[in-house]
């Protein structure tokens, strides 16, 4: 009887690979925000009139800004400019902003802890966010951010990342936004305050293109540097904005890693790149679990069926320029099954050593599926060479 396959699989895999595209043109910012406490008390509670039925209904914390019409007027104005700042975004505005509130600190000594923000961020890691901005965060507590950042996408396999300001941590995941003053009609930044505008530029970016040399028009002056200081500053991870002698926009945009290794190479140090390998990683692992995962069996037949679904995914992200055509590849990993075999006892080196790949391939890795795929994702244009012959 003729195997039906994985219909449902297949077309999982396309449509997270559709979805991936649309998504690319706009992602989620999050921005933790230091408010009063009557005024996060007012707005997280229900009021009632004297009929008892609720007349203003509370919002939730974290809540959803789409447009500038969602700011709640009760927040302060600082706070109302943050979230304004962080919709803007770049060729479109982000997705959305998702806001979470926290009591403002008042204790000085308290204020000024590494770890003020450990409680928030708790609530932070069971969301779903692409970029986060912290308007009010100092140096002192750059180091534990990142941390906590490195460690759920590293540890916890969400590939979020966070926009600190003048804070070099040498890890794709953190964007060192280094300017340290930014001046507008109505007022004056330092770079931790302008780093919600940072975030949505980035985050309203599409997949497409980088956010390199994007416009900031909005901004008259900055601390400036030397064409010479500038591609230091690039060298060294930063992220910022540069007067080009007509408009301020950004420098090219690259992420705070500077120390490659094995593995680990230029790609990784770009803001493109590493939005894109996130995006594969978060549509492969969620389709899989959703739609294959516990659902079949581990047998050669549907661990083809499964890479048939992925190269569709490939293929839909090849077809939005993302990838770069007829170069994916999904395949079993004949190492890691040799390997398998080896480790539980099943196989000798000799008789592994006389079978063809297809005949490894076949193998039994009882739960595991053990593939390989290859994929080159394309970068925008940003270095032109053209020696002109008179």
């Amino acid at each position: 009887m003729a195997k039906l396959g994985m219909p449902s699989v297949n077309i999982a895999f396309i449509e997270a690979g559709i979805e991936a595209i649309q998504r690319s043109q706009r992602g989620i910012v999050a921005l933790l925000l230091e408010e009063d406490t009557d005024t996060v008390t007012k707005l997280l509670t229900d009021h009632t009139g004297s009929d008892g039925k609720t007349t203003i209904k509370a919002i939730k914390n974290p809540f959803t800004v789409y447009t500038t019409d969602d700011i709640p007027d009760e927040l302060s104005d600082d706070n109302k400019d943050y979230i304004t700042k962080a919709s803007i975004g770049y060729v479109k505005s982000p997705y959305r902003v998702k806001v979470y509130l926290m009591d403002k600190v008042t204790d000085e000594t308290k204020n000024a802890a590494a770890d003020k923000f450990a409680d928030a961020l708790k609530t932070l890691a069971t969301d779903r966010w692409d970029y986060l901005a912290i308007p009010t965060i100092v140096t002192a507590q750059c180091e534990s951010v990142a941390t906590w950042l490195k460690t759920n996408r590293e540890n916890k396999g969400k590939r979020s990342k966070v926009v600190l300001p003048g804070y070099a941590a040498d890890y794709e995941g953190v964007i060192n936004f280094s300017n340290t003053k930014i001046v507008t009609a109505s007022k004056t930044y330092t770079g931790s305050q302008y780093t919600p505008r940072i975030a949505g530029l980035i985050a309203g970016t599409p997949l497409t293109i980088s956010a390199t040399y994007a416009p900031l028009s909005e901004v008259i002056d900055c601390d400036r540097y030397t064409e010479d200081e500038n591609d230091e500053k690039v060298n060294n991870g930063e992220f910022f904005i540069w007067y080009d002698g007509e408009k301020f926009k950004m420098s090219r945009a690259m992420n705070s890693l500077v120390t490659t290794t094995q593995g680990k190479l230029e790609a990784y140090q770009t803001i493109k790149s590493v939005d894109i390998m996130d995006a594969i990683y978060d549509d492969i692992k969620k389709t899989a679990q959703d739609s294959y995962i516990g659902k079949y069996t581990n047998d050669y037949d549907n661990k083809q069926l499964l890479i048939s679904a992925i190269m569709g995914y490939f293929k839909e992200l090849e077809d939005g320029r993302l990838l770069q055509k007829d170069y994916s590849e999904v395949d079993i990993n004949v190492e890691k099954v040799k390997t398998y075999q080896l480790e539980h006892g099943l196989y000798t080196k000799e008789e592994l050593a006389d079978m063809d790949d297809l005949a490894i391939k076949k193998l039994d890795t009882k739960k595991q599926v053990l593939l390989t795929a290859k994929i080159k994702i394309l970068d925008a244009m940003e270095d032109i060479d053209l020696p002109i012959n008179i």
